[in-house]
């Protein structure tokens, strides 16, 4: 039941809210109640992520009420899972609920309040705008159980299920929330940095936050009363993250494994975790779990975790993007959105499924969806671990069968059927595999070669490390000396690579230059000046030396303003610090200028290279030097064959390739003072390139290479083909036939008994001549392998797969020819072997003995451990015996004292009733006593009964109020309860319909002096009964303070037609226009008049307006409506239905009237508000029911959209 405040208009001076989805419902229920049972004053909050709009209401808020956008929540929710969408709408709800004024405290939902935190937290908001509470106050130990010290630093040290902010902290708050955007797992990083940002209080008290990374830390103990403690001081929360209440025998499923806290070691702790699990079970929570809204398609489809991470990356390019809070407004709204279909749109999440399955640029043979659900799943990674390779096949079965049978993706994100290879054309021709502009060269020379090319030619030249089909011979071409192993020849582009990569064993190395671009030159630009341009291929830094051009230059011209730089940069966004590095050199001097290509007209190109790159900047410097763009550059490697000395300035190097800058410094000054031989130069350049590097010249080179290879590759395939040869291995394996030889013990000796002899030592070592029988074998069996090996070494060196190849086979032969003649060594080692192994067995039968000893011994050892034994086991039965015995004789004890408590209670119940008849007894003996010696007596005709407030008069023929008073002498015990919490003393209590005035007698004893009542009662009768009911049970002094109105409160003055009620008194109704002369009427009139008419209630206040008129309180309440607005008195209201419709009034709108007015429809029975229309149909078959009218506090409008809390939140309700 709902508290009623004292005032509703006080603010709290805190509000608690959570943030959570609807599977949490059963944890916030339970934390709202145990926050409001500690805090009657305080509000509570909870923000539900995936409810609906229409599901918010008191204590309960949706995204829609925090100024979230459909959009813009079907965009979060599908880019982020359930915790990262709670923990990107916190700081908004933090931020909205600030706007109150008061501090704000924000618990996760597995948070349990067990003491009050009012004075803790408002002690800390002085020192800080923000509060954190640190998980551990101590390191964890080192000692392997869970968690870890690591693990804590890895989650952070900050708990995120525990935050107070106050005013001023906004500005955080909006960082935390863009932030959060951006990254939705940055929530530790951003808390670890807040104190750099926002004055920070750090609560380090160990009654707070009591969970499983500091439970071990902090000893519980209970006192007599029932309350924990910690250190002395009152358990204040408990947060139960990672509780499940289907595994109650952990504090968190999350440390399964090796916990660090045992429930079993500590009861306390294990019993705060059975109340906990209690209070989720009576919170609704069910062993089925409930979906989370956002966390399945509609048609049951769950979405992975990386599918989700990848769609906030790719959502985040379009400015609009509400994952893009820093482009904010910078967009028109009406441009085209760039990102993907959301999941939870208007659609169903079709166009999103179909974005899904879209094949990405890392697994172009897949879906995003597959690719996903195989990131996401360790035991899937481990099952294929080539998902769009290799393994395509069994993955994709998988997707086809269990991944859709167990809605993990849907059928159209099942990848592909594997393309087939193309089929291989024996026939002369290339196949050129890779991108880029080397392998458009590369096409280009195949095609002037006069060369087939297309897929299926079975030489395949590769530019990439793509996999390649079966039986194909792989050319692999390479700049510098990125070499593949896996290839049969490697093509390069200059001698000087081919002998930095050549090497023994390896694949054939061959060279073929590329063709230099055939372009005409450009047309001069007649630009001011000199300008120079350089190269910077940030993939290759360090070689291509863009900072040696630099340092060139500025040494060169260090005050000459007519000369300029321009560098031609590429690579920069993949190598960022390169890219720093030049910007930073070059930002200096406005006479260097970053572009993306190089300038055609530049008077020189400066290349002052280092060694390692040398193929990779030939192709750069030819397509330069093609255009007739003079060169300096670095003479060694590549660019040394490129060019020669007419062609180029060459600057010398140093030992190691590293060029000399002073000798290109001065160069620099020779080529700019002397232009027209730079140009000479220039085109000297271009010439050799055109005579070097024709078109030409390399097609006939790569048809040659081709055709060796197409050669080769055939004769690789003729030679797999099986030919019928004499087996070498034949003599070998007719010797081993050898080893089965038995010795002839027959043979002549002339050592007398030699026969006997020998059959005697043939028996002994029998054992040992099958043991290097086995030897000699196993010997003769590793040569055949052996050999055998080198045979099929030897076919294949015949084949003429290469000289590399021939030089290993050699060389492995030798290798095997000297194990085997350490093998044979070790054959002639066996009779000494023979001998050694007689003198072990005869170790052998001494160490059998010695074990046969300890045998012995271990027995006698256990014969009397098990006599140990049988006397514990006794001894144990005894114990039990005793323990049985103990358990008798409690259980007798029990019995003894379950009989004496039933005896006990059966007297205390005839006492109990013994006192019930003589109450009475004594009632009736004061009744008669007052009757006897009363002096007046009120002329109508009465019966005296004795209650609560004193002794009262009721008609004799009242059939309803007197019984109920005679028996029980009190009258309606919870509405007078309540009357008297809201109730001013110096207020005004109105009593409509007052009958003999039971509420007014009440009323104006407990008021006094102080306070008013007026009694409103149109029946003579019950007017006269009420008059002497006031005079005989209060002071004089106090029946003043009464006022009288012996009229039916209308809306209106006038007549209205009066006839008896059943339960007591009259009930008035509008007068018919034909109603009969002596008929019965009483006047009516508006109270407000009354009231202000009145001189002693002049400059009071209503406080409590009670009407006992059912069906026609609202048309009194109605001639009450000035003062009712004006001072906004609680009011309690008999409502009836059915006879308000009898005077042709329509309950409903006669109820949302009253809200109109600013009040809230409350019953008394439940303490909640309701609609009109439920409580109409509440009333289904009852007379009437108590209506409370409470008055909705009035409030300032706060800045800015604000979230609706309720003054106070049962500790029982629903939310």
């Amino acid at each position: 039941m709902t508290e009623v405040p004292a005032k509703a208009e006080a603010r709290p001076a805190l509000i608690a809210c959570t943030v959570a989805t609807a599977a949490q419902l059963p944890a916030v229920k339970a934390l709202s109640g145990s926050f409001l049972a500690n805090h009657p004053e305080g509000r509570f909050l909870a923000l539900v992520v995936d409810a609906l709009p229409e599901n918010s209401g008191p204590g309960l808020v949706t995204p829609a009420d925090l100024g979230v956008t459909p959009e813009e929540l079907a965009e979060l929710a599908t880019g982020c899972t359930a915790d990262q969408l709670c923990g990107l709408l916190r700081p908004k709800l933090l931020e909205q609920l600030l706007g109150q004024g008061v501090p704000v405290l924000y618990l996760d939902p597995w948070v349990h309040v067990l003491s009050p935190l009012t004075e803790v937290v408002l002690d800390a908001v002085r020192r800080g705008t923000l509060v954190l509470l640190p998980r551990s106050l101590r390191p964890l130990p080192d000692d392997d159980l869970r968690p870890t010290q690591s693990e804590l630093l890895d989650t952070g040290v900050f708990d995120p299920g525990f935050l107070v902010v106050a005013p001023g902290a906004e500005v955080f708050l909006r960082t935390l929330s863009d932030q959060l955007r951006r990254t939705p797992d940055a929530t530790k990083a951003v808390l670890d940095t807040a104190p750099a940002q926002v004055n920070v209080h750090v609560l380090r008290d160990a009654t707070l936050g009591l969970s499983a990374w500091n439970a071990g830390q902090r000893a519980l103990h209970r006192l007599d009363d029932g309350t924990i403690t910690v250190l002395g001081e009152p358990l204040r929360t408990v947060h139960f993250a990672g509780f499940d209440p289907q595994r109650p025998w952990l504090l968190s499923a999350e440390f399964a494994d090796r916990p660090r806290i045992l429930l079993s070691e500590h009861p306390v702790l294990a019993d705060l975790c059975t109340a906990y699990r209690a209070e989720l079970v009576r919170g609704g929570h069910t062993p089925q779990r409930v979906r989370y809204g956002f966390g399945q398609l509609a048609d049951g489809t769950r979405l992975p975790d990386r599918l989700r991470a990848g769609y906030r990356e790719i959502a985040r390019r379009d400015p609009r993007s509400a994952f893009a809070p820093e482009h904010a407004g910078e967009v028109p709204s009406d441009a085209p959105r760039t990102t993907p279909p959301a999941a939870f749109g208007p659609d169903q999440g079709l166009a999103f499924v179909a974005w899904a399955c879209e094949p990405d640029d890392v697994h172009p043979r897949g879906t995003r969806w597959a690719a996903a659900v195989w990131h996401d799943d360790p035991a899937l990674r481990a099952q294929f671990p080539d998902p769009f390779g290799a393994d395509l096949t069994g993955f994709r079965e998988w997707c086809a069968t269990v991944g859709v049978a167990a809605a993990r993706l849907p059928i159209p994100a099942v990848p592909g059927p594997v393309a087939d290879a193309p089929a291989l054309l024996d026939q002369l021709g290339v196949t050129i595999q890779g991108t880029g502009p080397v392998a458009d060269v590369v096409r280009d020379v195949a095609r002037a070669s006069g060369l087939p090319t297309g897929d299926g030619y079975p030489v395949v030249v590769r530019l990439d490390d793509a996999p390649v089909p079966a039986d194909r011979f792989v050319v692999d071409f390479r700049f510098d000396a990125a070499a593949s192993t896996r290839a049969d020849e490697l093509w390069v582009p200059s001698e000087t690579t081919k002998a930095d990569v050549e090497r023994t064993g390896g694949p054939a190395v061959r060279v073929l230059p590329l063709p230099a671009p055939e372009v005409d030159a450009p047309a001069p630009d007649g630009h001011e000046g000199l300008v120079f341009a350089a190269v910077a291929d940030h993939a290759v830094d360090r070689a291509g030396n863009v900072l040696g051009a630099v340092s060139a230059f500025l040494a060169a011209f260090t005050d000459r303003a007519d000369v300029a730089l321009r560098i031609a940069v590429s690579g920069a966004d993949d190598h960022p610090e390169a890219a720093e590095r030049l910007r930073l050199a070059t930002a200096a001097d406005p006479r260097i200028t970053l572009v993306e290509d190089v300038d055609p007209h530049a008077d020189c190109l400066i290349s002052v290279h280092r060694k390692g790159a040398d193929d990779r900047i030939a192709f750069r410097l030819a397509g330069v030097a093609a255009l007739g763009v003079p060169v300096l550059v670095a003479r060694h490697g590549a660019v040394a064959e490129l060019f020669d000395q007419s062609s180029a300035v060459f600057v010398p190097c140093r030992q190691g390739g590293e060029p000399d800058v002073q000798a290109a410094v001065k160069l620099l000054r020779v080529l700019a003072d002397d232009l027209d031989t730079a140009r000479r130069i220039g085109a000297e350049g271009r010439d050799r390139l055109r005579r070097t590097r024709t078109l030409a010249h390399s097609s006939d080179l790569m048809r040659d290479r081709v055709e060796h290879a197409y050669r080769a590759w055939r004769a690789r395939r003729a030679a797999q083909k099986p030919t019928p040869a004499t087996d070498p291995l034949r003599p070998l394996q007719s010797a081993k036939h050898a080893l089965l030889r038995q010795p002839d013990v027959g043979k002549a000796s002339r050592t007398p008994m030699a026969p006997q002899l020998r059959k005697v030592v043939l028996r002994l070592l029998d054992h040992y001549d099958n043991h290097m029988r086995d030897v000699l074998s196993s010997l003769v069996d590793g040569v055949e392998r052996t050999v055998s090996e080198v045979v099929r070494r030897q076919d294949e060196v015949t084949t003429g797969i290469g000289i590399g190849e021939l030089e290993v086979l050699r060389n492995e032969v030798e290798h095997h020819a000297e194990h085997a003649a350490r093998l044979a060594d070790q054959v002639l080692g066996l009779d000494d072997g023979v001998v050694r192994v007689r003198a072990d067995m005869a170790g052998q039968g001494r160490r059998l003995r010695d074990a046969e000893d300890a045998v012995v011994a271990e027995a006698a050892k256990r014969a009397k451990q098990g006599d140990a034994l049988a006397q514990r086991i006794d001894k144990l039965a005894v114990a039990l015996e005793r323990t049985l015995d103990r358990i008798d004789s409690l259980e007798s004890k029990v019995v003894d004292v379950l009989r004496d408590r039933d005896s006990r209670m059966d007297v205390g119940i005839r006492a109990a009733g013994q006192a019930q008849l003589t109450a009475d007894a004594l009632r009736r003996v004061v009744v008669r006593e007052h009757e006897r010696h009363a002096t007046s007596a009120p002329t109508v005709r009465s019966s005296l009964v004795l209650t609560d407030v004193g002794l009262l008069r009721l008609p004799a023929d009242d059939a309803f109020m007197l019984p109920l008073l005679s028996s029980n002498g009190v009258w309606e015990p919870e509405l007078s309860e309540l009357i008297d919490s809201l109730v001013d003393p110096e207020g005004i209590f109105v009593d409509v319909g007052a009958y003999v005035g039971y509420q007014t007698v009440r009323m104006l004893d407990r008021l006094g002096p102080t306070g008013a009542v007026v009694a409103v009662e149109p029946c003579p009768s019950s007017c006269e009964l009420l008059r002497h009911n006031v005079t005989v049970n209060l002071p004089e002094r106090i029946a003043q303070r009464l006022v009288l109105v012996d009229a039916a409160a209308w809306e209106s003055t006038g007549v209205l037609a009066a006839s008896p009620s059943l339960t007591g008194g009259v009930s008035v109704a509008p007068l018919p226009s034909d109603a009969p002369e002596g008929a019965d009427t009483v006047r009516s009139t508006r109270l407000d008049k009354e009231l202000e008419a009145v001189p002693e209630l002049a400059g009071r206040k209503l406080s409590v307006v009670r009407v006992d008129a059912p069906g026609r309180g609202h048309r009194a309440l109605a001639g009450l409506v000035r003062l009712l607005r004006r001072d906004r008195p609680h009011v309690f209201l008999e409502f009836s239905a059915t006879a308000t419709e009898s005077i042709g009034d329509d309950p409903v709108t006669v109820l949302k009237e009253f809200r109109v007015w600013g009040y809230d429809l409350v019953p008394v029975a439940t303490r909640e508000p309701a609609p009109a229309e439920q409580i109409v149909a509440a009333m289904e078959g009852l007379r009437s029911i108590t209506l409370w009218l409470r008055p909705r506090p009035v409030a300032p409008k706060p800045p800015g959209p604000q979230v609706d809390v309720i003054a106070r939140q049962p500790a029982d309700q629903a939310i």
